[in-house]
């Protein structure tokens, strides 16, 4: 009982940041939630130890990440599929904002919603994609201007 418990606050505690990386990463629900599921199976088989709360999180992260790159290159999943669930929002901004981060490829919708969302430095982020720093700087400053180009040329219209 107290097992299930513990894994219960696991799951409250890590919910939402994995099934939003595995969103972004996979791009439709049903891939999310088949990640999701596979991340705290993965967790509740390995049971294992960490340092601290912060290494905790970045295992979370970690699965999360290899999981969707092994869904993604599974024959099964080879071809892509574009986001469109509607993600519920408090304004019409986020909403459009959090599209147009879909939009953008794998990697650059990681190390943006990695920075941006979970609040994590580059440093960190080059450490849980294993990729260098600069890679990690370079695919920011990529996506940067495709959401500044696609943000603003949105604009103009308006």
């Amino acid at each position: 009982m107290q097992k299930e418990i513990y894994i219960n606050k696991i799951i409250e505690k890590y919910a939402d940041m994995v099934y939003r990386i595995a969103l972004t990463r996979c791009g439709t629900v049903e891939n999310a939630e088949d990640v999701f599921q596979d991340v705290f199976m993965k967790y509740s088989e390995k049971k294992p130890k960490f340092v601290n709360s912060e290494h905790e999180k970045a295992w979370f992260i970690r699965v999360t990440i290899n999981l969707t790159k092994n869904l993604k290159q599974s024959s099964w999943n080879k071809r892509v599929v574009n986001l469109d669930e509607n993600m519920n929002f408090e304004k019409k901004e986020e909403q459009d904002v959090f599209s147009t981060v879909c939009e953008l490829p794998q990697n650059y919708r990681t190390v943006i919603y990695l920075l941006y969302y979970e609040g994590y430095k580059v440093k960190e982020i080059s450490a849980l994609m294993k990729k260098s720093e600069g890679t990690i700087k370079t695919w920011l400053f990529r996506a940067r201007e495709i959401l500044k180009e696609k943000i603003e040329g949105g604009l103009e219209y308006e």
